[in-house]
């Protein structure tokens, strides 16, 4: 006894205890891995959590995942007032003009212009931490022929499908440096996510600035005070109304609302698995909300929002050319035939868009886009709340 505890030479209870110890063998032996789990794994889960404590809040404090997270909702939300208002105003000139982009170091120029002149220039660590390339499938030089040569354009709807194509802006993409080890987070996969958001968010926002200029076009001939001319104003109206309501839902809904739920489970999150996860769930959020998720609905009610984006460029199109006061009574003819055609479209995708939004609410699916009916169809413009139509074509 004195060998293993040698102040208890005389205790009786000790001895006992240990001679019971030293007979008696375990019914059944424990493997190594059970009693290694049981005896490490308390204390391996704390320094776990422990570790992850530190992580979080290296994330948050040292390392500004909020701010660089902000960056990016700056950049690819269009959150910035004027980050790539230069940029994006020279894009959509050109656009307009039926002229090509398709030489990267340009536009990289142009980009670091518009960062440079912009008030929220020091969102970016350097004007070259955005960059921009052009996809090999993309139409921003689709109006030119096999030999480099500029296209001929001679119909409306030709000219409006190659120069003014609504998808045209889908081959721009956009690469900010996230610093490491945030790029843990905003990885390469999540960066082709959030430039499909920007891919349909410049959608929009090109559809309203043609919709704008072909205001300005339109207000150069007010003297002429025709039948004509009334129709095509209320046509702009129609357009413009859709795009502005639609813009502000999605900013609503993508800019606002879904950053906020991110901040909130930002705060929750304690490691940087669960701070991973909270970041993908806000990209799938806000993907959603944009209608570019590989759904068949989403698909669906984006494919109609495409379409009338686009009829907003057909629209334009037709304005600059009359503006132009070259065309004969003919051909302008031809063009009233074109202005009816968009018309009809616009409305036949308003009455589609309603049916299946308002399908979706009355039975419980997706409360949120209740929102985006009640912009669409302010006072029941379009459709009355028993769901009959308040249009009729050509009104």
């Amino acid at each position: 006894m004195s060998e293993f505890l040698p102040y208890q030479k005389n205790s009786t209870l000790p001895s006992r205890v240990l001679s019971w110890i030293l007979r008696t063998e375990p019914r059944n032996t424990l493997l190594p891995v059970v009693i290694m789990q049981e005896c490490f794994t308390i204390n391996i889960r704390r320094q776990v959590d422990n570790i992850s404590k530190v992580i979080f809040s290296k994330l948050m404090n040292e390392w500004k995942l909020m701010h660089e997270l902000a960056v990016l909702r700056a950049i690819y939300l269009l959150g910035s007032g004027d980050l790539l208002q230069h940029f994006l105003t020279v894009i959509f000139d050109r656009l307009g003009k039926g002229e090509s982009s398709n030489d990267d170091f340009e536009l990289n120029i142009i980009i670091q212009e518009s960062i440079r002149n912009s008030a929220d220039t020091m969102l970016l660590s350097s004007p070259d931490a955005l960059v921009v390339s052009i996809s090999s499938e993309g139409c921003l030089d689709r109006d030119k022929d096999d030999k480099g040569d500029v296209k001929s354009l001679s119909s409306p709807r030709e000219s409006s499908v190659n120069n003014y194509a609504i998808d045209c802006l889908e081959s721009l993409k956009f690469t900010y440096k996230v610093p490491w080890p945030l790029e843990l987070i905003a990885n390469s996969e999540a960066i082709k996510k959030y430039n499909q958001v920007m891919g349909f968010l410049l959608k929009v926002k090109r559809a309203k600035y043609v919709l704008d200029k072909a205001r300005r076009l339109m207000w150069k001939g007010k003297g002429s005070a025709t039948k004509i001319r009334k129709h095509h104003c209320l046509l702009e109206q129609k357009l413009l109304n859709f795009v502005d309501a639609f813009h502000q839902y999605v900013m609503d809904r993508v800019y606002h609302t879904a950053w906020r739920e991110l901040c909130e489970a930002m705060v929750k999150a304690g490691s940087l698995d669960e701070v991973i996860d909270v970041h993908e769930t806000y990209l799938l959020s806000i993907q959603r909300q944009c209608f570019v998720v590989q759904e068949k609905l989403w698909a669906i009610i984006a494919s109609r929002i495409n379409m009338i984006l686009g009829l907003a460029l057909e629209f334009y199109s037709i304005q600059q050319t009359l503006s132009s006061g070259g065309a004969v009574s003919a051909i302008k003819a031809r063009w009233e035939m074109e202005i009816d055609r968009i018309e009809k479209q616009f409305e036949d995708c308003i009455a589609f868009l309603l049916r299946v939004l308002t399908s979706k609410m009355n039975v419980g699916h997706f409360p949120h886009l209740a929102d985006l009916v009640t912009r669409i169809n302010y006072n029941y413009h379009y459709m009355s709340d028993t769901g009959s139509s308040m249009t009729a074509s050509g009104s």
